[in-house]
């Protein structure tokens, strides 16, 4: 299964699959194998990382439950991530940009509009709810990444987006 980890803010692709008794990992492009025994349940691991005969290392890993993520502590260093699978992933990326000095919300996937949440005019917060678009069965929350005034919205309840298409102008 694929995951997208972010620790501040930097964004790592992780695809993970059972491999024997342990696990196939691929980290941005890098393949290893990991063994996990659990110390702890929920709460401490221990990992085997690489391939036996081409180097192996063993890391221990703390994890401590946050409301928005997970705290990693390995070796002594501790790492605030957040995990999200593929479609998390894509609903979070829903996001603006810049597109002749306006900024805009594009769509990142296809999709269909359930509610309109904004009317043209309207001062929204960063973090907002703009719309609902259902997706893969899934409701994602489309939100703003800025404050502003919404300047105008090119969707309406029951309409399908395509990935790509600008959903909204925030002045």
């Amino acid at each position: 299964m694929k995951y997208h980890v972010l620790v501040g803010d930097q964004h790592v692709e992780v695809d993970v699959r059972r491999d024997g008794g342990g696990y196939a990992v691929t980290v941005d492009g890098q393949a290893t194998h990991v063994d996990v025994g659990t110390l702890e349940d929920g709460r401490a691991y221990s990992l085997i990382v690489g391939a036996p005969g081409l180097g192996e290392r063993s890391v221990d890993v703390a994890v401590e439950e946050r409301r928005d993520g997970l705290d990693l502590l390995v070796a002594g260093r501790r790492y605030q991530t957040t995990v999200l699978n593929d479609r998390e992933w894509q609903a979070r990326s829903i996001k603006g940009g810049e597109a002749e000095g306006e900024r805009v919300v594009r769509a990142v996937m296809t999709g269909i509009v359930r509610e309109v949440l904004v009317a043209p005019g309207d001062v929204v917060a960063a973090g907002q709810t703009l719309f609902i678009l259902e997706a893969m069965k899934m409701e994602n929350e489309v939100k703003a990444q800025a404050a502003g005034t919404v300047k105008a919205l090119a969707v309406a309840a029951g309409q399908t987006v395509t990935q790509g298409d600008v959903v909204a102008e925030i002045a």
